[in-house]
């Protein structure tokens, strides 16, 4: 009998050590990993921003509020403001009213427009929710993109047990998008290729442009320029 619980223990043993666990990494993709000793704490914060900064609410595209402390947290996608009557008190904004908000990140003095989209404004199944406006002077919203952080687990060993207790952490994810001819934001990511499948008309004007003005189509500036020109054709 007991040869037979040895055995059974052993096969317990063996089948929860060798179960693993799935994380996303900075790419997205999925990474598989033996977990046998790990902290609960996270390394790092959920918001876009590391403090309260000024902003303003947009309410049915015409109510602005303005306040004093909001703050956006991407990983949950959250819209938090501060109670003005007692700062201790967080409110997060879930009234559907709100369409869209802007944050003035202290410091850099930069101003952020988010923008509530919904999954029909996308060519792909997309599940909506608060994008940024890429920042360009003419105001224009062709060149857009969804700020997020994910949870990663740096616990992970490549074909060994390895004991270790490295916090988790978050890591951002940027996904940007461009509206196409249709009116619809198209995924892309920065590079020349994909980018040009969106902007695919009028090319000889185009590579002109990006001849000229020596687009770098890994940096937001560069990318907003060449599209605000292509919609200006």
């Amino acid at each position: 009998m007991k040869p037979i619980i040895s055995i059974v223990l052993m096969f317990i043993f063996s089948n929860v050590f060798s179960q693993t666990a799935q994380n996303l990494d900075y790419r997205g993709k999925v990474v598989r990993e033996y977990i046998i000793k790990r902290s609960d704490k996270i390394k790092g914060d959920n918001f876009i921003y590391n403090e309260w900064n000024d902003g303003m609410l947009v309410l049915n595209d015409s109510i602005f509020s303005k306040q004093n402390y909001l703050q956006y947290d991407v990983y949950k996608n959250r819209v938090l403001i501060k109670n003005m009557k007692n700062f201790d008190e967080i409110i997060e904004i879930t009234d559907n009213s709100l369409t869209g908000f802007s944050i003035l990140e202290k410091g850099r003095m930069l101003k952020h427009d988010f923008v509530k989209l919904k999954s029909n404004n996308f060519n792909s199944l997309d599940e909506g929710g608060f994008y940024e406006i890429v920042f360009n002077l003419e105001n224009t919203n062709y060149f857009i993109k969804k700020n997020q952080k994910i949870v990663f687990d740096p616990n992970r060993s490549k074909g060994s047990q390895t004991e270790n207790n490295f916090p988790l952490e978050f890591q951002e994810k940027v996904t940007y998008y461009i509206k196409n001819s249709q009116g619809l934001y198209v995924h892309v990511k920065l590079r020349k290729k994909s980018i040009l499948e969106v902007l695919n008309a009028n090319s000889k004007l185009v590579s002109s442009f990006i001849k000229a003005h020596k687009i770098n189509f890994r940096k937001e500036g560069d990318i907003i320029k060449l599209v605000n020109y292509y919609y200006s054709l």
